[in-house]
């Protein structure tokens, strides 16, 4: 007598592949809304070290240069624009001569090398726009340029709101009267 076995075949149903599908599909829907915040949430804090990292710098370099520093909007990195009213477009920070907030690279009446001679104002540092974020002064005096003077301290204390929008700020980073700069969480 001839016993014949059954050969299984390995591999996946229909049902198990369906039952795996639609497992895989419902943990996704879970994830995804938490990973995008995770996103934002790091944009945010990016967005926040830059501009942070920006302030120091241009509070160093005023003290250390003895000259007012600026740091304007900028959405071509080479002058300053007024009518942005969002950091996250973009800033530069450069040497301020004339104190008024706009880099000038004409000579103006400021010695900034010791040579005895008239001098343009210098571009130190400059951000690329930053996207899906907004950086806005809580001040009208700095919507467009905040400058550190040659001491190292701002005209008044300001605050800077950062978030997804200029209505849903998630950080504030608050530039004290002695020119020190601290970030909060809202």
């Amino acid at each position: 007598m001839k016993i014949t076995l059954k050969r299984r075949s390995s591999g996946f149903t229909l049902i198990e592949a369906l039952i795996t599908i639609s497992i895989a599909s419902i943990l996704a829907s879970i994830a995804i809304p938490s990973f995008t915040k995770m996103i934002e949430s790091n944009r945010i804090s990016s967005a926040s070290n830059d501009f942070l990292s920006a302030l120091m710098f241009a509070r160093s370099e005023a003290a250390k240069r003895s000259i007012s520093v600026s740091i304007c909007t900028s959405n071509n990195g080479s002058s300053c624009n007024t009518s942005l009213n969002d950091y996250a477009a973009g800033w530069i920070v450069f040497t301020d001569c004339g104190d008024d907030g706009t880099l000038t690279l004409a000579a103006t009446t400021c010695d900034l090398d010791g040579d005895g001679t008239n001098d343009s104002d210098l571009l130190l540092r400059v951000q690329e726009e930053i996207g899906n974020v907004s950086i806005t002064a809580t001040a009208a005096a700095a919507t467009d340029s905040f400058t550190y003077r040659f001491s190292g301290r701002p005209p008044s204390p300001v605050g800077f709101n950062i978030g997804k929008s200029a209505t849903e700020p998630k950080k504030k980073i608050n530039v004290a009267r002695t020119g020190r700069v601290k970030l909060e969480k809202y």
